[in-house]
């Protein structure tokens, strides 16, 4: 029974080691637990005039540490990025977000960070759909709606994907009317594309008046942060961090929400009726 008594006080020293007050000293004191059982398995125990470990009993307890250790690490960083999601609600600027924030588990979030990530992200989008994409974009411009993006757009619509894109804010601070309006060009000549032909999908654009940054695929995710995905081309050396959310009922409730800012106010459609005409294969 004495290894079983080691094996347990190591997997619980080791847990209350990420359960500490503090963020840093959380991780001080997870890395210093981990360092040390891993000397003292590895020989360090004869330091204090314990036996040394061999045989199936060392390859035991070494398990033990690592798995440990890592589960412990991920809820601590699970635990921490809820935290800073809930002090970065203001900068996401998102009612239904905020509403639902403790509705959504750790382990249904993730994070994108620096600008490439994002274009990746967006591309990986567009080749992976099925059925629905929304992009909201303070504004766009043809940096961003180059030649890859539209022929992925078109690529999306020919396989039945139906797509929705917003953008309008009126501060666009340094891109130039000439870098806009090619942009806008470049979506009206998409829409008049998948018109001539009679594509799968359709296309619906709105100039909407907003600062958002949202993307939603599916109602497999949302993604929602600093990243304006239709005017970034990804070459931005500026800090960009955005939240994907993996919540299907969030999701929803953000897909009837936009219904119902973009479509027409005068004919409100309730929550079954909006995720019928817009996500068919929902269960609604």
């Amino acid at each position: 029974m004495e290894p079983l008594f080691w094996s347990l006080g190591i997997a619980t020293t080791i847990y209350l080691s990420w359960n500490i007050v503090t963020k840093f000293s959380n991780k001080l004191a997870g890395f210093s637990t981990l360092g040390f059982w891993l000397f003292w398995t590895l020989g360090g125990s004869a330091w204090f005039g314990f036996s040394v470990l061999t045989g199936p009993l060392f390859f035991v307890q070494i398990t033990v540490i690592i798995v440990v250790f890592y589960l412990s690490f991920k809820m601590w960083k699970n635990k921490n990025l809820i935290i800073e999601l809930k002090k970065n609600l203001k900068k996401i600027d998102n009612q239904n977000f905020n509403s639902n924030i403790n509705n959504i588990s750790n382990n249904e979030i993730k994070v994108i960070e620096n600008a490439k990530d994002h274009r990746k992200f967006l591309l990986n989008t567009l080749d992976q759909a099925k059925k629905t994409i929304v992009i909201f974009s303070g504004w766009l411009t043809d940096y961003s709606v180059n030649e890859e993006f539209r022929n992925k757009i078109k690529s999306c619509l020919d396989r039945g994907v139906d797509i929705i894109i917003a953008w309008g804010y009126k501060k666009s601070g340094s891109i130039s009317s000439e870098h806009k309006n090619a942009g806008e060009i470049a979506i009206r000549e998409l829409q008049e594309w998948t018109a001539l032909n009679k594509t799968k999908g359709t296309l619906d654009t709105f100039y909407f008046p907003n600062h958002s940054k949202i993307l939603i695929c599916d109602t497999t995710y949302a993604v929602m942060g600093s990243f304006n995905w239709l005017s970034n081309s990804g070459g931005s050396e500026n800090e960009e961090r955005s939240y994907i959310i993996y919540n299907r009922s969030f999701i929803e409730e953000e897909l009837v929400e936009i219904m119902k800012n973009l479509y027409d106010p005068s004919k409100p459609l309730s929550r079954r009726q909006l995720l019928k005409n817009f996500v068919p294969f929902s269960r609604y």
